[in-house]
């Protein structure tokens, strides 16, 4: 069992990710949280949920020809290393979290332990755009109201 001794203490920074009661339009997407990493520091993601309890259409209606990834379902927050512009979950994520129906979803309790210096971003998006062959009209944005928290963790040297 490891303990957290007073030097690791001093050392360590905890800092939430969240994002309260938000209304996300079709395609949108907002970075929650950035950290930038230097040598000989080291950043953990321990937890994320992200929560899906609204929608401005029936979520039923809904089909891939509405998803601008296909398979990272209604909306998902992703961690990416030096995201600069561009659709948040195409490739190069380093974790993914997404929601295929109203409710919640948890990431794996497994940490996601980074060394590598760099800046890592949050990222949430609502992964719908229009299509000309769905259930729902090409004139109606497919909107979410998610909320997202999870938290990092920051040791600022690492032995």
């Amino acid at each position: 069992m490891a303990y957290l001794t007073e030097n690791q203490l001093k050392n360590s920074v905890d800092m939430p990710i969240a994002l309260p009661d938000t209304t996300i339009r079709q395609g949108d997407y907002l970075i929650l949280s950035t950290v930038k990493l230097l040598a000989a520091q080291r950043l953990t993601l321990r937890a994320m949920a992200l929560q899906l309890f609204a929608s401005s259409v029936d979520i039923t209606h809904i089909d891939v020809t509405n998803k601008v990834v296909p398979n990272l379902g209604l909306a998902y927050v992703v961690l990416r290393q030096d995201y600069q512009s561009g659709v948040p979950g195409a490739s190069g994520g380093l974790d993914f979290l997404y929601v295929d129906s109203v409710g919640v979803a948890l990431r794996s309790l497994t940490p996601v332990v980074l060394t590598t210096p760099a800046t890592y971003s949050v990222i949430v998006a609502n992964n719908m755009q229009s299509s000309a062959t769905s259930a729902i009209p090409g004139s109606t944005s497919i909107d979410f109201k998610l909320i997202v928290t999870g938290q990092w963790r920051l040791e600022l040297t690492v032995a």
